[in-house]
């Protein structure tokens, strides 16, 4: 029997352990390099079928990153041909499983303009929806992309109301609406803590007027109320009395939302306060 046969793989003396790993990484290395060398003269070859044939399986096996090149190459040589729509599906599916979502999105918009009333068509405007939503980025960044995101997701809607991504639509519209809502909610937060409460004001009345059914409405009518009121007890003369009015009218609002709110004894101060200062201001109003 041979010394070894009664060794396993693991029990094998270090440097022949040591030799397998190596030569196992030289066969995996002299492997890859072969691959990417057959790769490269595939790009480089005049043989259109051949390239047709390999985008095809590149693609159907996943290998995004290698059908891409050809799939580049082929869409051009084969405008107008048979295979043309085939090509340009797999080039937008391409660009959307390798994440490049603004390329992909561009790409499905344009067959979906090419399919329309089809359901290719409809295909491809889902997935240019899609790809938009994908695309919207953290909400404390610029939120152009979402705001296109959220129209182009509401187009859908309007033209295929019985697409069986509908649901999956209103999903989307409402975790595009939670970014824009974080990001107005932390804005008008800033300035408010930032004791702005000329910015805080018209942040926080745009924040309840644009997201109506916050989960926060509370809280910001109580801040629009502070901030009125700070803006009324710090304001020169001229400002006063519409101040005051404005502070009263969040303080209202408030109570007739929330009859039962926590910041009631808060809110039900500074009206008193302010009502004085009104009574303080009516005789500088009568002098002049």
């Amino acid at each position: 029997m041979p010394i070894f046969d009664s060794l396993t793989y693991k029990n094998l003396p270090k440097p022949l352990v040591f030799r397998r790993n190596v030569m196992a990484l030289l066969c995996l290395g002299s492997l890859i390099l072969v691959s990417c060398d057959s790769y490269s003269r595939l790009l480089k070859s005049t043989d259109i079928p051949l390239k047709l044939s390999k985008a095809r399986e590149y693609y159907h096996r996943g290998d995004y990153y290698r059908a891409q090149p050809l799939l580049e190459e082929l869409n051009t040589l084969f405008r107008g041909s048979e295979v043309a729509g085939e090509l340009q599906f797999m080039s937008a599916y391409t660009s959307y499983h390798e994440r490049g979502y603004e390329l992909a999105s561009f790409q499905f918009q344009q067959l979906a303009a090419s399919y329309t009333g089809s359901s290719r068509g409809e295909e491809a405007a889902f997935m240019h929806t899609y790809c938009l939503f994908l695309n919207s980025p953290d909400y404390a960044l610029d939120q152009k992309n979402t705001e296109s995101a959220l129209e182009s997701l509401q187009l859908y809607i309007n033209k295929y109301p019985k697409s069986t991504h509908l649901a999956d639509c209103h999903r989307f519209m409402d975790m595009l609406r939670g970014k824009l809502e974080k990001k107005a909610l932390d804005r008008a937060m800033l300035f408010y803590k930032m004791e702005d409460h000329r910015a805080a004001t018209a942040l926080l009345k745009r924040t309840l007027a644009d997201f109506p059914d916050i989960a926060q409405r509370e809280y910001l009518l109580f801040l629009l109320t502070d901030s009125y009121h700070k803006l009324s007890v710090n304001s020169v003369p001229s400002k006063q009395a519409e101040r005051c009015v404005a502070t009263l009218q969040a303080a209202d609002q408030l109570k007739d939302e929330f009859p039962e709110s926590k910041y009631l004894i808060s809110v039900e101060k500074m009206t008193r306060e302010i009502s004085d200062l009104q009574s303080q201001l009516n005789p500088i109003a009568s002098n002049q």
